[in-house]
C-alpha cells in the first residue's frame, strides 16, 4: 500500500513535495506564536476562567479537538497515504512518544486526574512532543496549504497548550512521583514498540531507528539505553522543576513582607 493508489494525492488532503515544508521559516513559527499568545491569554484571565460556568465544558472541546488531531491522521493515512510510496499502517501505529502524550491528555485535562497530569508534564510539556515541534524534522511535505500542516501542529501543540492551562488554572503541579509514572508510561509503550520496530523494518517508534552516536544498533540494546535516559531526563526536568518553583516561592514570600 503506497501514497499512489489515493485520489487525493494533490488535493488539501494530500502532500507536496518533499522540502515543501520549511523549517525555522514564518509557517513554522506561526503555529507556535499563536498557541503562546493563548497561553499568555489564560494566565491574564485565568481568575475568571476559573469561575466560568461552562469551564468544564471547554476542557471537554479541547479533549475533543485532541481526538480530532489523533483521529485525522489516520482517516488521511486510510484514503491519502504517507509520502511517495512510504506509507503503511503498520509502521504508523500510535506507539511514538507524542501519541503517548496526546492520549493521556485527552483523558487528563477531562478528569485532572494527577497520574495522568504527570505523564503529560514530562512527557508532553517537557518531553519529545515539545522537541519535535521545535527541531522540527518530521513535517516536510505540507505547508499551510495542505491539511497535514494543521494536523501536525494541532496534534503536537494541543496536549501542550492543555497541560499547561491545567497548571494554570486548575493549579495542577508535578509529584516527584510522577517521574517514575512518566518512565514506567514510555516502558510499557516501548516494549510493543520494539516488537513492530523489528517485524516492519521502515518503521521507528520510539525514535529506535534514529541515527544517533554511540548508541547500539541493536533493537533491545537500544531499548534498554533509552529507559536508563528517559529516567535521567525526567529527574534532570525535575530537579529544574524544583528548584525554580523555589524561587518562585521566594520572591512571593518576599514581597509579602
Amino acid at each position: 500500500m503506497s501514497g499512489y493508489y489515493t485520489y487525493y494525492k494533490d488535493g488539501f488532503f494530500g502532500f507536496g513535495e518533499p522540502g515543501t515544508f520549511r523549517a525555522y521559516s514564518l509557517m513554522h513559527f506561526i503555529p507556535l506564536i499563536v498557541c503562546a499568545a493563548l497561553v499568555f491569554l489564560v494566565w491574564k484571565k485565568r481568575e475568571a476562567i476559573r469561575k466560568l460556568k461552562w469551564e468544564t465544558h471547554l476542557r471537554y472541546l479541547m479533549s475533543f479537538l485532541m481526538f480530532v488531531m489523533e483521529f485525522g491522521f489516520y482517516i488521511r493515512l486510510l484514503y491519502v497515504g504517507n509520502t511517495y510510496g512510504d506509507y503503511t499502517m503498520m509502521t504508523k501505529l500510535p506507539l511514538q512518544v507524542c501519541d503517548v502524550g496526546m492520549i493521556a491528555c485527552m483523558f487528563m485535562i477531562t478528569s485532572g486526574f494527577p497520574a495522568l497530569f504527570g505523564i503529560n508534564f514530562f512527557v508532553t510539556l517537557f518531553g519529545a512532543t515539545l522537541v519535535c515541534v521545535i527541531s522540527q524534522t518530521v513535517l516536510t511535505e505540507a505547508d499551510p496549504s495542505y491539511f497535514r500542516y494543521y494536523q501536525y501542529f494541532g496534534e503536537h501543540l494541543l496536549p501542550i497548550f492543555g497541560t499547561l492551562y491545567m497548571i494554570i488554572v486548575h493549579r495542577m503541579r508535578p509529584r516527584y512521583r510522577d517521574v517514575w509514572i512518566a518512565s514506567g508510561a514510555l516502558f510499557i509503550v516501548l516494549i510493543p514498540a520494539v516488537m513492530m520496530t523489528e517485524a516492519f523494518p521502515p518503521a521507528s517508534y520510539m525514535f529506535l531507528r534514529l541515527k544517533m552516536p554511540l548508541i547500539p544498533e541493536n533493537l533491545y540494546l537500544r531499548a534498554a539505553v533509552f529507559t536508563a535516559l528517559i529516567v535521567v531526563i525526567f529527574h534532570v526536568m525535575w530537579l529544574i522543576w524544583s528548584a525554580a518553583l523555589k524561587v518562585t516561592e521566594g520572591k512571593k514570600g518576599r514581597s509579602l513582607q
